[in-house]
């Protein structure tokens, strides 16, 4: 059968539909690269689907590549996170695992609080091999007996912390008890790590291939655990099918930097008030001559590694002009005038803009919207009861009971309640400012239906259609698809 690693990457890729017939032919994760073109073929018939499958298939291997680097870049170095990960590309990316260790009987008598249950013993007999980890022949090597690789032996760090740890300890027991983790004791396993990757470093920056590392020790320790459960990485194909990374281990560390930044241990330094955003290019050259490579983005948008090139060389002189100048531009003309931002990737040359501009500024949204998500869930419920109006009401309802459901939901749920915290007031209103701030589609069909009618509608205003957020899923809960409207392009 096809793990749960499996179904969520199909689920994140746009390929939902596959989940049965991968779990028909029996690939789980552990053969997932063995797939050769025939077996594609048979098993994703569409050509489009195919593609898709396996372009993602790709840069998930280009994520797991990328610990393999992080670790033979620091060979020389004393990190003690690097772990050894093997990724031939004939053998499995990721192996599943059996008994990493043996069954306790006894351990010291502790006692485990918030997160997770309480579990008492009363030996206090000295366990000190304890969960000893076995031999293993998996392509990860960083179990204390797993075999001296040519680069050298890594321990396994999180099963040797957890048996250090008292609260580890009692996790371990429990899943030995159990053959599981309950949601608890998951969120506690997290507490923990992200505890040891922060203790010397509290604004240490975490990238996606320790998150990654992380999560296969995990596994590792956990047979039965899936390392979805605790990272997804982000997932970006084109303009028709981007995630955001997610998952328990991602959450935790996200939550406990914004305690960090509360409490003062991290400090943030602002940009003074009287600072403008055009301060950082006062020191630039004005008489730089870029013109060249701007005549080449107002006509080229291939290949993309000249786009970004020339990009980044005419940003001062592009930015000046902009944020220098007193007639607004606005963003359909400037789409015109630079092609490559049409293209799929071309959002990320807006945000290089950006975080120049406001470098302190470019992780705001994710940083400090968690902070204000409960508050405007909580306001939503209060507006639901003074709502006249049973559709609005019922849309906000649905919207308040899924947000239960994940943590991604309900963040996508808070950003579908802010046009009701605002004027306008009367019901016409309110259906406007939802739909204008992000449109919901049950269907991929309804798509062009829906921005046809939108576009006749401004017309007979005399107005252009804006920037418009589309997100299109049976409910907040199943969202397919995401997309974002600029000038006729996705």
């Amino acid at each position: 059968m096809a793990d749960q690693d499996v179904t969520d990457m199909l689920m994140a890729w746009g390929l939902e539909t596959y989940v049965d017939i991968f779990k028909e032919h029996g690939i789980d994760i552990s053969c997932l690269t063995l797939l050769t073109d025939e077996m594609m073929k048979e098993i994703i018939p569409m050509i489009g689907h195919r593609a898709k499958f396996k372009i993602n298939l790709e840069e998930w291997r280009k994520v797991i590549t990328l610990v393999n680097n992080e670790y033979f870049n620091n060979t020389g170095s004393t990190d003690s996170h690097a772990i050894i990960i093997d990724i031939p590309t004939t053998l499995p990316v990721l192996p599943t695992y059996n008994t990493p260790y043996r069954e306790v009987t006894e351990v010291p008598s502790v006692q485990v609080v918030s997160n997770c249950e309480s579990v008492s013993h009363t030996s206090n007999s000295e366990v000190s091999d304890l969960f000893e980890c076995e031999p293993s022949t998996s392509s990860l090597q960083y179990c204390e007996k797993a075999t001296t690789s040519a680069v050298g032996e890594k321990p396994c760090d999180l099963l040797n912390y957890l048996k250090k740890n008292t609260e580890g300890k009692a996790l371990l027991s429990i899943y030995t008890k159990l053959g599981l983790l309950d949601n608890s004791g998951r969120g506690k396993l997290c507490q923990l790590i992200v505890r040891k990757e922060l203790q010397d470093d509290p604004d240490k920056s975490i990238k996606t291939e320790r998150l990654l590392a992380l999560s296969q020790e995990i596994v590792e320790v956990f047979p039965k655990e899936h390392i979805s459960t605790y990272f997804i990485p982000y997932v970006n194909y084109g303009a028709l099918m981007k995630k955001a990374a997610k998952g328990k281990l991602l959450d935790c560390f996200n939550n406990r930097r914004r305690e960090y930044k509360k409490t003062g241990i991290i400090v943030t330094t602002r940009r003074s008030p009287t600072e403008g955003p055009l301060s950082s290019y006062q020191t630039t050259k004005d008489n730089e001559n870029v013109d060249d490579e701007l005549e080449w983005l107002n006509n080229s948008s291939d290949p993309w590694s000249l786009v970004e090139k020339y990009w980044a060389i005419t940003r001062d002189k592009r930015l000046k002009s902009i944020l220098g100048s007193n007639v607004k531009e606005e963003l359909s003309d400037y789409m015109k005038k630079f092609p490559a931002l049409k293209k799929p990737s071309g959002y990320k040359l807006l945000i290089e803009d950006f975080n120049s501009i406001y470098p302190v500024q470019k992780d705001g949204l994710f940083e400090y919207f968690p902070l204000f998500k409960d508050k405007i869930l909580n306001f939503g419920k209060n507006i639901s009861k003074t709502l006249k109006d049973s559709t609005l009401k019922c849309i906000i309802d649905e919207y308040l009971d899924l947000a239960q459901q994940s943590e991604e939901t309900s963040t996508l749920a808070a950003f579908l309640i802010l046009p009701f915290l605002f004027f306008p007031v009367t019901t016409k209103r309110k259906k406007e400012a939802k739909d204008g701030f992000i449109t919901h589609l049950q269907s991929h069909s309804e798509l062009h239906e829906n921005i046809t009618r939108r576009k006749e509608n401004y017309a007979q205003l005399g107005v252009t259609l804006q920037p418009l957020i589309i997100i299109v899923g049976p409910n907040i809960n199943e969202i397919l698809q995401y997309f974002v409207l600029v000038d006729g392009t996705y």
